[in-house]
């Protein structure tokens, strides 16, 4: 177990894990197939890092893969011939939490920002909490953190694939439940079921959603519930506003005024994630004062209405959203802050996906006022036939550029003062977004 390996050490979950390793103790290695910023940093605090899969280096101990890491992968075809154990990235996450009191946050939307919110909430609260995100912790300049001299450990929970199942969870919030990830579960009904089974596996509290119907219905009977959202719930806000680039919205608790959000982050939607996170927080002996305070200093997270830049009267911002649910948020979001206009730049993600939801997808997109849709990027599908990126931006009444310079030229000649430029997506389009503000 003392020389860990990475496949895709680069990547978002796997970078933050692999520095857990390491402020562990323990020594990594990894490979990808391109170099990063994630990958230099990794470099510096003590990992040895190869671009390109070949063979393991000798001695190791352990494997860690992903589920985007193909079985034909070589190293995984080596860790096989050597009889080197193979963990999947969530058997890591349970390792690294064993000795924790795990509080996971799960559901199909909202997981990253509201993990984050914990964990600038319980550093400021000095309860000294590991971490593992899905997102770039802006504080901590990574996805992860290990602190041993704390008992407690925030983790974000994957359900795509189904591993959130394996973590020991001790409280757990819920965001909400939805439709995605059909190419692993292949129904909703089985969605449904694999989050009935996270709930029975929580040991404590279940703090969800209340205005979800689906995880209201999983919990019927249930008694180790608190529930958030906008009105009949114990934890409820009023008064939203928008100004100056910040969201506000008072909170209470059965009734009674707790204080006021107040967060960079725009939509109802990151209100309710602040909401289920001042829920946990406080059902942890968080005082309010400090859970507001580091609500109000929250520096945001990684692609997650990422503002990118602001140059020439533009406003770049980059976001992960990935589903349409998501993209609807962010464009009512995005809207509320006051833009002229809205240019989305959109990277549909896995074909599946794509072909499950293209309805849905070209209903929420036609809410910007200018879409540019890139190629479909596959991580690691095969093609289906007659779902591609030209369909799309047909149907939605917008532009197929498959270049990232030429979309960054058409930019350049069709954007106006006063826009908000937003790269969407779970692939590599937040590339766009970098190269338009070098370019303006």
């Amino acid at each position: 177990m003392n020389n860990i390996h990475f496949i895709g050490i680069g990547g978002t979950g796997m970078s933050g894990l692999a520095k857990i390793c390491i402020e562990k103790g323990l020594n990594v290695t990894g490979s990808d197939l391109k170099n990063s910023e994630t990958i230099q940093k990794l470099r510096i605090l003590g990992a040895t890092i190869k671009i390109g899969h070949d063979k393991l280096p000798e001695g190791t101990t352990l494997v860690v893969f992903s589920t985007a890491v193909s079985e034909n992968n070589s190293e995984i075809i080596d860790a096989k011939n050597k009889n080197i154990p193979l963990w999947h990235r969530s058997d890591i996450l349970r390792f690294v939490s064993d000795d924790k009191i795990v509080y996971g946050v799960a559901g199909a939307h909202g997981k990253t920002t509201t993990t984050t919110m914990l964990a600038e909430i319980f550093v400021r609260g000095e309860r000294n909490p590991s971490i593992a995100a899905g997102g770039k912790l802006v504080f901590e300049g990574a996805n992860g953190k290990y602190d041993s001299k704390g008992d407690i450990f925030l983790a974000e929970l994957d359900e795509s694939d189904g591993s959130f199942l394996k973590i020991k969870v001790d409280t757990a919030i819920i965001t909400n439940i939805d439709d995605d990830h059909l190419d692993y579960y292949t129904t909703k009904d089985n969605i449904d079921k694999a989050f009935a089974e996270f709930i029975e596996n929580v040991e404590g509290k279940l703090i969800v959603n209340g205005h979800d119907k689906t995880i209201m219905r999983l919990l019927s009977g249930k008694s180790n519930v608190i529930t958030f959202g906008f009105k009949d719930c114990d934890y409820t806000m009023d008064e939203v506003h928008v100004q100056n680039y910040r969201n506000t919205a008072k909170a209470y608790y059965k009734g009674q005024y707790i204080g006021t959000i107040n967060i960079p982050l725009p939509g109802n939607h990151n209100l309710q994630n602040a909401l289920g996170a001042i829920a946990l927080a406080r059902d942890k002996k968080i005082a309010d004062d400090v859970i507001f305070k580091a609500l109000s200093t929250f520096q945001g997270v990684g692609r997650r209405f990422e503002i990118i830049g602001q140059k020439k009267g533009r406003t770049i911002v980059d976001d992960y959203a990935h589903h349409p649910k998501e993209i609807e948020a962010l464009l009512s979001g995005a809207k509320s802050f006051g833009y002229k206009r809205v240019i989305c730049i959109f990277q549909p993600h896995r074909y599946t996906r794509t072909k499950q939801l293209y309805n849905d997808f070209v209903k929420v997109l036609k809410n910007s006022d200018i879409c540019i849709v890139n190629t479909i990027y596959s991580a690691g599908e095969k093609v289906i036939e007659g779902i591609n990126s030209q369909n799309l931006a047909k149907d939605i009444g917008g532009i197929y550029i498959e270049n990232f310079n030429d979309i960054v030229d058409y930019i350049l000649e069709n954007s106006n003062e006063e826009d908000l430029i937003l790269t969407i997506g779970a692939g590599d389009i937040c590339e766009v977004g970098e190269m338009i503000l070098k370019s303006l």
